[in-house]
């Protein structure tokens, strides 16, 4: 009896961790951490400025704010214009561009197929989203304009100015065809089983360098000019240093002279990172950082043990510390999970807030500014 007891139980658990496996995420099965990164590299301020009176680069605005947490004084440069000098409309031109990465064995992994368990390729899915198409938004009990939803984040940090404005920062296509284009898998790639059954949907890993070697050269050849921003889109490929997973980086070249910011992430299906992590969240992540710190220069004080920072950092990067905390989003018949985003008040420690609803984030994840970061 005793024996048959101990098998029974061991049958038990056997089911038990195969139905706790199954309901992990691939990611959290090989313990990985997906996170976000930028990649700084220097930037003559002279020549935005030059760039931005000529058109030659994309428009920002630069000012400068004292931090009541420490009274220092920091200088920053975000895309669009000032909010507080008037509603303004501005418009960012982008080149969509969509990735087929070909791996060793005749595996492609393709944008331009269905996601998994979707009917509508991957490309229509982001391009057609809500990153780059109006729908309806909403940022802490405050009804946003029907907008894109980095512009209608960008108007609800700065709601103090924006509210009752015409304010906006749009991003909007140069051409009416998306670019497709063909790159090989560089050396150290690899390829995982995705979290769909089925041929199409693996995820692939590709160290860092070589993979944002290919992304500039695929930016300087088909934008051209740094007036128009790189939108580089790849399903289910992260990047690698050390170990996986890196989702999305932003990052800055030098096109005809000119600084040209551009960001990629990855649109992933659902189970390979944990839940609310896929389809745009690295995308809205990125796509927010590049708005608010476009040159990866823009100080702040320090804050930190927060999101996916365990020390303390000192950067305007709104989807640090925030990651992995996404909201859901229906349009057209999907649910999209777009990442929450910090506001500016946090990261400067304004008291009150100048964002929607006195929050410091966009969904009032965070309700007050972050004390001295140790």
């Amino acid at each position: 009896m005793k024996k048959l007891a101990l098998l029974s139980f061991a049958a038990l658990g056997i089911a038990s961790l195969t139905q706790a496996a199954s309901a992990m995420s691939i990611a959290e099965q090989h313990g990985w951490t997906p996170v976000f990164t930028a990649i700084p590299r220097p930037v003559d301020m002279r020549a935005v400025l030059r760039g931005v009176q000529t058109g030659s680069t994309i428009q920002t605005w630069t000012s400068s704010i004292k931090s009541p947490l420490d009274h220092n004084t920091y200088n920053f440069t975000i895309v669009g214009t000032d909010p507080s000098k008037g509603g303004v409309s501005t418009t960012i031109k982008y080149m969509p561009i969509a990735v087929k990465w070909h791996f060793p064995g005749g595996i492609v992994i393709d944008p331009t197929k269905p996601g998994c368990n979707d009917t509508v390729s991957v490309v229509n899915r982001f391009f057609q989203g809500p990153m780059f198409s109006n729908v309806p938004n909403s940022s802490n009990g405050v009804t946003l304009p029907t907008t894109q939803t980095t512009d209608a984040f960008q108007i609800a940090e700065f709601w103090k100015y924006t509210q009752n404005s015409n304010y906006h920062v749009l991003m909007s296509p140069v051409g009416p065809h998306i670019t497709i284009v063909n790159a090989n898998a560089p050396a150290g790639s690899a390829v995982q089983a995705g979290g769909c059954s089925g041929s199409g949907h693996d995820l692939g890993e590709i160290p860092i360098n070589a993979f944002d070697a290919i992304e500039q050269q695929l930016a300087l050849k088909y934008t051209k000019t740094a007036s128009v921003m790189p939108v580089i889109l790849s399903y289910n490929i992260v990047e690698t240093s050390g170990g996986c997973c890196i989702i999305g980086y932003h990052s800055v070249l030098t096109n005809h002279g000119n600084p040209q910011p551009y960001a990629t992430g990855a649109y992933t299906d659902p189970g390979i990172f944990p839940t609310g992590d896929q389809d745009i969240w690295a995308w809205q992540h990125e796509m927010g950082e590049i708005f608010n710190d476009p040159y990866i220069n823009n100080a702040t004080p320090a804050w930190g043990h927060v999101g996916q920072v365990s020390g303390c950092q000192n950067n305007l990067e709104v989807g640090d510390p925030l990651t992995g905390t996404n909201y859901a989003l229906s349009e057209n018949g999907f649910t999209y999970h777009p990442q929450e985003l910090a506001f500016f008040s946090w990261f400067f420690r304004q008291n009150p807030s100048i964002g929607t609803g006195g929050k410091y984030s966009y969904k009032g994840t965070f309700s007050s500014a972050q004390g001295t970061c140790n």
